[in-house]
């Protein structure tokens, strides 16, 4: 994975939006936990942009990896960060060389 302020941005929201799904089939109980894990995803995204915009790749790197934790309990999700490339599927670019 890219180390780089969009991979932190779509692993951010990828755990939000998670975290909001779980919130929903929970309400109105899990309110705090909610607001717990929200607060500490938001921290870390905002603590790797900071790390990225310094050029503190070791520190940055090490904050994605966290995020990363934070999405492993959805690891099987189709949206989770890990299971996309960035780059076009190979059957898509055969396709269009027609």
């Amino acid at each position: 994975m890219p180390v780089d302020l969009q991979t932190g941005v779509r692993t951010y929201q990828f755990v939000v939006d998670r975290l909001e799904e779980r919130r929903g089939e929970q309400y109105p109980a899990g309110r705090e936990e909610y607001e717990a894990a929200w607060t500490a995803a938001h921290d870390l995204e905002k603590t790797f942009a900071e790390a990225v915009n310094a050029n503190d790749l070791a520190t940055a790197e090490s904050l994605l990896q966290e995020l990363t934790n934070l999405a492993e309990p959805w690891r099987d999700h189709p949206d989770h960060p890990d299971n996309h490339d960035e780059r076009q599927p190979h059957d898509a670019v055969l396709g269009n060389q027609e």
